[in-house]
């Protein structure tokens, strides 16, 4: 053989490792949704005992993308949420309504969550983190460090569908840099992402906590008092996202009083986020130990129950008590 043959079959054997090692990956993700104590869907359940749920409209937005579920157990050790990373492909801080000071609550489990994915991405895996409305929130104070003074601050926008006010720079984004143009159209343009919360992320905030070398702000909007808050934003540097909006609440919430928008473009921005998500968690190869394991851990082993009959803002709600918290890994 030739030294060239020689120099090109080594080029190639090269090239195909690189693209080996690049594809480890899965077709079909399991990504864990975190849950939240039950302050306010507790009156629901009046005679029951629940220590944690999950709104169902977030696993279905999942499950839209091609993804399983599996529910997140709040109250638990560091080994379990490290467990947690190693056998899901990403992790969904859900909206919803508690407190980020709570002992063994959601924000407790959202650190060390984030402790771990952030130690991960540090050394080279690729591990997606997704903050929706309060997840979007928590998502930068577990950044900055829960124990401390606050980053968000108190806003109000309930009931409020907007388009965004994109920065001049989400071309270059991983949220938006691969969306339609008709996707960017309808998000400039149309009354699309809806919005409930009572607090927010701004921009002064960030700085004011320097964090704005880490976090690239995509876009804006304004409560009702004129203050201007974010309302989408990446990481500079690793995987993880978060939008004050609700994607989930445009496709599977139905309550008439809270005016969600149910158009087709509604429809169509909330499958774009939730296909770009559920992309970003197959760039991981995470698994669970064995098939038995896995089938046990998912959100099929609990029911979703019907409380949009009982007038709650909610379709289906998942409740978990303690004696679900229920461990295979």
């Amino acid at each position: 053989m030739t030294p060239i043959y020689i120099l090109n079959m080594k080029l190639i054997i090269a090239v195909l490792c690189a693209l080996l090692s690049f594809c480890a990956c899965t077709e079909v993700p399991i990504i864990g949704i975190l849950s939240q104590e039950t302050y306010s869907v507790q009156h629901l359940f009046p005679d029951e005992d629940y220590h944690s749920f999950i709104a169902a409209s977030y696993v279905k937005l999942l499950e839209s993308a091609g993804a399983r579920v599996v529910p997140i157990w709040i109250g638990q050790d560091e080994e379990y949420y490290r467990k947690v990373v190693e056998c899901t492909n990403g992790m969904l801080f859900p909206g919803g309504a508690t407190y980020f000071n709570q002992s063994c609550g959601y924000a407790e489990a959202g650190q060390m969550i984030y402790d771990v994915a952030l130690e991960r991405n540090r050394n080279g895996d690729y591990y997606p983190i997704w903050g929706i409305c309060l997840g979007m929130e928590l998502l930068i104070e577990v950044a900055n460090g829960l124990g401390q003074r606050e980053v968000r601050e108190a806003c109000l926008s309930k009931k409020v569908s907007l388009p965004l006010e994109f920065r001049k720079d989400i071309q270059s984004s991983r949220t938006f840099g691969s969306a339609p143009k008709e996707v960017i159209k309808i998000l400039l343009n149309e009354n699309v992402t809806y919005n409930y919360h009572q607090f927010c992320v701004t921009e002064k905030g960030l700085k004011e906590f320097g964090l704005e070398k880490d976090w690239v702000i995509l876009s804006t909007n304004r409560d009702i008092n004129g203050l201007e808050f974010i309302s989408s934003y990446e990481s500079k540097h690793y995987p993880f996202y978060g939008v004050q909006f609700h994607p989930e609440k445009n496709m599977f919430e139905f309550k008439d009083s809270l005016n969600i928008p149910h158009s087709k473009n509604a429809v169509v921005v909330s499958q774009y986020l939730a296909n770009e998500f559920v992309e970003e968690t197959r760039r991981n190869s995470h698994s669970f130990n064995d098939w038995e394991s896995e089938q046990k851990s998912l959100i099929y082993n609990y029911p979703a129950q019907f409380t949009g009959i009982k007038n709650s803002s909610y379709e289906q709600l998942y409740m978990f008590k303690k004696s679900d918290y229920k461990i295979f890994f």
